[in-house]
Order: structure tokens, then sequence, then C-alpha cells
């Protein structure tokens, strides 16, 4: 098979899915704030002791929090999340350059509950420098999916069955 054949694979955001994610996040931080006790008294109950409630409320605020925060500016952002064509794998939140198709040794994936990633295994992985968000977790990344770059396409105008097919058909022809 060539790759003449096979078409590029673009995924940009999608905003109402981004619009949406950061709401979610914002109401897991009032949910946090209501269990700490600042809309009243911390909310009581048999199954979970006072401080254990208290922990999973500020658990909530801290990790949502950060996500909420952390999709803000993503609101606003237009640009290629990922693209896959000829040349090999760009993935946005990891880096501007582009994975050539001949340092990926391998690809996988990985779920979690009803989530879908795109796991990449690198000849060459400090080839490859990660930045942001994507690199501060790519150590704990590693240690779940067992590859270096793991590729998420929540909150794109696309689908994981999408990107997963158009590799498949590049993996084949290189």
């Amino acid at each position: 098979m060539s790759t003449a054949n096979v078409e590029s694979f673009v995924a940009y955001p999608s905003r109402w899915r981004r619009v949406l994610l950061t709401l979610l996040a914002s109401g897991f931080v009032v949910l946090g704030l209501w269990m700490v006790g600042t809309f009243g008294p911390v909310p009581t109950s048999s199954r979970y002791p006072y401080a254990e409630t208290l922990v999973i409320g500020w658990a909530c605020v801290l990790f949502f929090g950060v996500c909420t925060i952390a999709y803000i500016p993503k609101l606003l952002e237009t640009g290629e999340q990922l693209r896959i064509d000829a040349l090999g794998i760009r993935y946005s939140q990891w880096s501007d350059t582009t994975i050539p198709w001949s340092e990926i040794s391998g690809v996988t994936n990985w779920r979690y509950r009803r989530s879908r990633f795109i796991v990449l295994h690198l000849h060459h992985p400090h080839s490859f420098p990660g930045r942001g968000l994507a690199a501060f977790m790519a150590g704990a990344n590693r240690k779940l999916t067992g590859g270096d770059i793991c590729i998420s396409l929540t909150g794109t105008d696309r689908r994981y069955d999408e990107a997963a097919s158009t590799i498949d058909q590049y993996r084949q022809a290189n």
C-alpha cells in the first residue's frame, strides 16, 4: 500500500466539547467546596467520616480547579491538535515537532473506563521532548501505559477510531 492512497488525519479543537469539559470541572470544584463547608456545614454521612469528607472535598477543589484553569485558555485555541500524515505524527499537546514513522517503534491503545488513548512507543524518546502538562505527566503515563507519548482526542472534533485507523494505514504503508 502506498501512502499516496491514505488521507491525512487532522483533529482541531471542538469548542462545545471544551466548554462542556470546563463546566464539568467547575462543577466538581463547586461540589468540593460544598464538601469542605464553604456553603454551610460540612455534609455528614454514616458512610464517610468527617475528616474523609474534608480530604475528598479539598482533593476535588485542587484537582478540578487546576483542570478548570488549564482548560480556560484552551477554549480559545483554534490550531491543529493532532496531525497524522505521510511524514509522521504531530501532537501539539506534546510538541510542535512531527515524529517520523521511522522513530515510532510501536503504537498501542490504552483504555480507562470509557476513554481511549493512542500510545506511541519511540525508538529514541529523548529525541522528542515534550512540553507543558503533557511532559509533566509523561512519567506517570509511561508507568500506566508502557509507552512514551499518550495521545488523547478529548476536546477535539475527531474520534479515536478515525485516528487509530489512519495510523494503522500509514504504519502498513511504511
